[in-house]
C-alpha cells in the first residue's frame, strides 16, 4: 500500500516549464559570478600596485573558484538545453501523432455508413432520376395534335392573297358604279337649271 498514492505522471509541458526556470537561475548565477570574477581582478590588480602581493594573490585564488562555479554553471546549462530541446521535440511528435491518429478515427467514423457499393449506387439512382426528369422535360415540349404541314399553310395564306386581290377589285368596280349615277343627277340638274331661265326669259317678253 502506498502511503502517498499514486506517483503522478510526468508531463512534457510542466518538465519544459521547470528545465526553463532552471535555465533562467543558472543565467542569473553565472551573471553574478562573472561580476564577482571581475571584481577579484579589479582588486588583485590594485593590491598588486600597492605592493600586497598576498593580497593579490588571494583575490586571483577567488576568481579561480568562481571561474571553476561558472565551468560547471556553463557545463549543467548546457545538459539542459539538449534535454529541453528533445522534450520539445518530443512533445511537438505527440503532439502530431495524437493529431493524426484524431483525424484518423473521424475519417473512420465518417466512412462508417459509407462504402464504395453505396456510393456507385447512389450515383446510378442520380442517374436514373436525371433521365426521367429529361424524358419528362420532352414529353411536356411536343405540340398538341397533329403535326401541321407547312406546305399545307402556305398554299392557304396564296389564296387569303388571291382572295384579298379580288376583293380590291370588286371595291373599285363599286366606286365606279356609284360615280355614274351622280354623273346624271347633275345632268339633270344643269338640264333643268336651263329650262327655267328659257321660261324667265319668255315671261319677260
Amino acid at each position: 500500500m502506498k502511503l502517498f498514492g499514486r506517483k503522478k505522471k510526468p508531463n512534457a509541458q510542466d518538465t519544459i516549464a521547470k528545465q526553463r526556470e532552471a535555465l533562467e537561475m543558472l543565467d542569473k548565477k553565472e551573471q553574478f559570478l562573472d561580476k564577482k570574477i571581475q571584481h577579484e581582478v579589479a582588486e588583485a590588480k590594485r593590491l598588486n600596485a600597492a605592493g600586497n602581493k598576498r593580497g593579490a594573490i588571494a583575490c586571483l585564488k577567488r576568481k579561480k573558484m568562481y571561474v571553476d562555479q561558472q565551468s560547471k554553471i556553463a557545463g549543467a546549462r548546457e545538459k539542459i538545453e539538449m534535454q529541453l530541446m528533445a522534450i520539445e521535440s518530443a512533445d511537438m511528435n505527440m503532439q502530431v501523432l495524437d493529431t493524426l491518429q484524431e483525424g484518423s478515427k473521424t475519417m473512420k467514423e465518417m466512412h462508417r455508413g459509407m462504402s464504395v457499393e453505396k456510393v456507385d449506387k447512389v450515383m446510378d439512382d442520380i442517374n436514373d432520376e436525371m433521365m426521367v426528369s429529361q424524358e419528362i422535360s420532352d414529353a411536356l415540349g411536343q405540340s398538341l395534335g397533329d403535326p401541321v404541314d407547312e406546305d399545307e399553310l402556305l398554299d392557304e395564306l396564296d389564296e387569303l392573297e388571291n382572295e384579298g386581290e379580288e376583293e380590291a377589285l370588286d371595291d373599285l368596280e363599286g366606286l365606279d358604279d356609284l360615280d355614274t349615277p351622280s354623273k346624271s343627277k347633275a345632268g339633270r340638274k344643269k338640264v333643268s337649271a336651263d329650262d327655267e331661265l328659257a321660261d324667265l326669259e319668255a315671261a319677260m317678253v
